[in-house]
């Protein structure tokens, strides 16, 4: 069971006096056995690092670290309570089994000079997991603490730095790269233009297998010879525009690349999202480890009525890694994909699970087929999950047999949740009725109503699923229906 506050003293409005010598030594043993204090959405691996008690900070606004010793803490005695305490037991004694610490989620209300010596009291050789912010320390007071902490805390496997809630560019030193068991590594942010030193700085942790960057700036230092980081299987690049994105993949190569995930801002253009899907193929030096591909465009106010015509051959060069099991791109254009191409995943991403190609709010181009997509769903036997747009106006052509007669496609029961995007769909195309025969396990069936641009097609949709359903699919087995 974890304990939520394992750390208290007796109930009272504030701490107006000295604790007694019983208050301390229950404090002190009840802080013994504290592995992890976090906040409740902490950036660490959790079930990688040792179990134990933990205390965790709400994330709502309601309740602090202060919470060790106090339940209602005048602010005037903000400052002086954890200066107080940590001079009677310093935290390295305090917290003698402490694993894991999310410093400015725990401490976030002190000032900021107290902070920054608080947090040089906690860094120790069993801290395995460390996330702290450096905004408005000065910076060579943060170059002392990194270049402190391969010597001081070199037990660390998860370490997350960032400044300004990731605003601010940081420099990333040499010395994190020395830390002998890093694995795991946040950056919020690193400047683009300085991208080749810190690439050179972190490939010195030679154990990083997860690699998490906001990216600032708006220029790019000079390419050179990429650079490898062996062991790296996770990446995360969130902020800056999918050609800086595209920039960083080209300045490095892994060899077991298993996961990317691609968080930008500002539309790209079709060729910038050709180039950004070719660079995986000169990062990643083997393709059999790409396992997920996840990118969003995240803009806060994006011109949805920008065309971004997004072709098949875009996103081709991806068949090359075959043991994709989710591909996900949102909102990065307006996919104008062929049936030739549904036709060929099946082939190329036999282990594919999950497939979503959303346009999300902008025009969508008609230029599949439902018989293409029915096809891809059911020859796909692991696939659980699909997003796509479609064109269900026509009649739906049935495969034949050797034998020249019609033959439905195989029953698929592993897809789940089916949704049909901006789809434009008539009752000749009988959807509800192909759902039924050919996925018969089907849980999750939905599709856009509230975002879509032409109304007609909107109202299409609706009313031919709802008239197709109740005219002769009531055996359709959906618990959701959109």
């Amino acid at each position: 069971m974890l304990h939520r506050s394992v750390v208290s003293l007796p109930n009272r409005k504030c701490l107006s006096r000295e604790p007694t010598p019983i208050e301390w030594e229950r404090l002190r043993v009840n802080a013994s056995r504290v592995r992890r204090l976090v906040s409740i959405d902490g950036f660490t691996d959790a079930p990688k690092l040792p179990c134990g008690p933990v205390l965790r900070r709400r994330t709502d606004g309601i309740g602090s670290a202060l919470d060790l010793f106090r339940p209602v803490l005048r602010p005037d005695v903000i400052d002086h309570v954890p200066k107080r305490l940590f001079e009677q037991f310093p935290p390295t004694t305090l917290f003698p089994n402490l694993c894991e610490l999310h410093f400015e989620a725990v401490f976030g209300l002190l000032e900021r000079s107290s902070k920054f010596w608080l947090l040089r009291q906690f860094v120790s050789p069993g801290l395995q997991a460390l996330r702290f912010d450096v905004t408005g320390i000065p910076t060579h007071e943060v170059e002392q603490l990194f270049a402190a902490l391969p010597r001081e805390a070199y037990g660390l496997r998860q370490l997350s730095v960032s400044a300004g809630n990731g605003t601010t560019a940081l420099t990333v030193p040499p010395s994190l790269g020395k830390l002998p068991k890093l694995i795991r590594l946040a950056i919020f942010g690193i400047d683009v233009s300085l991208t080749r030193q810190t690439i050179t700085n972190i490939q010195q942790a030679r154990c990083l297998q997860t690699l998490k960057l906001n990216l600032c700036g708006t220029s790019c230092d000079a390419s050179g010879i990429p650079l490898e980081l062996p062991n790296l299987k996770t990446l995360y690049l969130s902020e800056g525009s999918l050609s800086q994105c595209t920039y960083f993949l080209r300045q490095v190569t892994t060899r077991q690349l298993s996961h990317i995930n691609i968080s930008y801002r500002g539309s790209s253009s079709p060729a910038e999202v050709t180039a950004f899907v070719e660079s995986l193929s000169t990062s990643c030096q083997t393709f059999e480890h790409l396992e997920r591909i996840h990118v969003i465009d995240k803009s806060e106010h994006p011109d949805y009525l920008l065309v971004i015509p997004l072709h098949s051959e875009s996103f081709r060069p991806l068949f090359k890694f075959r043991r994709l099991s989710s591909v996900t791109f949102i909102g990065i254009g307006n996919f104008e994909l062929d049936d030739r191409f549904l036709n060929d995943i099946p082939v190329v991403w036999p282990s594919i699970q999950e497939l979503k190609l959303i346009s999300w709010k902008r025009c969508a181009f008609y230029s599949v087929t439902f018989t293409a997509m029915i096809s891809l769903a059911s020859r796909c036997r692991s696939l659980r999950t699909l997003h796509l747009t479609v064109d269900a106006t026509q009649w739906t052509t049935i495969p034949r047999a050797p034998d020249g007669t019609k033959e439905l496609w195989p029953t698929q029961t592993t897809l789940r949740n089916l949704h049909l995007g901006y789809s434009r769909v008539s009752e000749v195309a009988r959807v509800p009725y192909f759902l039924a025969e050919i996925f018969p396990t089907l849980w999750g069936f939905k599709f856009y109503e509230r975002y879509l641009r032409n109304c007609a097609a909107d109202i299409d949709l609706r009313l031919a699923l709802e008239k197709a359903y109740s005219n002769g699919a009531s055996g359709l087995p959906l618990q959701q229906f959109g």
